[in-house]
């Protein structure tokens, strides 16, 4: 058992493990030598040796980096560390994992969403592509015709997130970007929209189902419009009127978040998800 150190107050605190202090150690090596994806680190041998520990804490430290995604461990006879690239997807995973445990709710992911989405697509179409361009039509066309079940129902909805996905991956603003590709991937993992998955919007409300799609549609035809124009401007203000609408229809159909870990792989197949 490992002992106990003590704050200034005279609380115990546990001391770090040896194996955590050589993961910080490893960051700030390669931090300090300017290493890049793909960089191979020395071989086990001379990392034990460099940082004066066992094979046994070495191998502990590197499974961690790995875990983190920081490093990628090959086997063989020329297998060894090398330094990798975070993806996006394990970003969103761990910061997924945070929110397992806390109260998120609907109606904070779109008061978020309000201020920010707006700007990302102002900034994005400065920047978008006619391939990308081209993206954004084929999700509209998606979603033009009416579904002939539910599967198609719910490739139209994940199609309605691809569409502001699309915008997040020409935005040059990397930190706006992420914040609003974590949102989408929380509404199409995390949130289930009761009264269309159940069955009830179609007995009681069918009319409110109707016009969720009808409204969507109608303002990714305004934006798409908008972008080939390249109206930053008008851009943004149609981008809020979307969101604030959106989270009305949502809130109507009684969506909720729930607690879901999410995986790796990108996020595709939630059990129901809409904008």
């Amino acid at each position: 058992m490992r002992k106990a150190a003590l704050h200034k107050t005279g609380v115990p605190t546990s001391l770090p493990k040896r194996s955590d202090m050589v993961v910080e150690q490893i960051k700030s090596w390669i931090a300090d030598e300017g290493l890049n994806p793909g960089d191979r680190l020395p071989q086990e041998k001379e990392l034990m040796h460099h940082f004066g520990v066992s094979k046994g804490t070495m191998r502990e430290a590197l499974k961690s980096l790995e875990v983190q995604g920081l490093i990628r461990v090959s086997t063989g006879p020329k297998g060894g560390a090398s330094v990798a690239s975070v993806s996006l997807q394990r970003s969103m995973q761990l910061l997924a994992n945070y929110f397992y445990f806390q109260d998120l709710t609907l109606r904070q992911i779109y008061a978020v969403r309000r201020l920010l989405e707006p700007e990302l697509a102002a900034a994005a179409a400065e920047y978008l592509t006619e391939a990308e361009l081209d993206a954004l039509e084929k999700s509209v066309t998606l979603c033009s015709h009416p579904p002939t079940d539910r599967d198609m129902e719910h490739r139209q909805r994940l199609a309605e997130l691809d569409f502001h996905d699309i915008l997040a991956n020409a935005c040059r603003n990397e930190y706006l970007a992420f914040n609003c590709r974590f949102m989408n991937s929380l509404l199409k993992n995390c949130t289930v929209i009761k009264k269309i998955y159940s069955g009830e919007a179609q007995r009681a409300s069918p009319a409110r189902v109707r016009k969720l799609a009808a409204d969507g549609l109608r303002a990714h035809l305004a934006l798409l419009a908008a972008f080939r124009a390249r109206d930053p401007a008008r851009v943004r203000t149609l981008m809020l009127e979307h969101i604030v609408e959106a989270e009305r229809h949502m809130v109507a159909l009684e969506a909720v978040v729930v607690a879901r870990f999410m995986d790796e792989r990108p996020a595709r197949r939630s059990a129901a998800a809409a904008e």
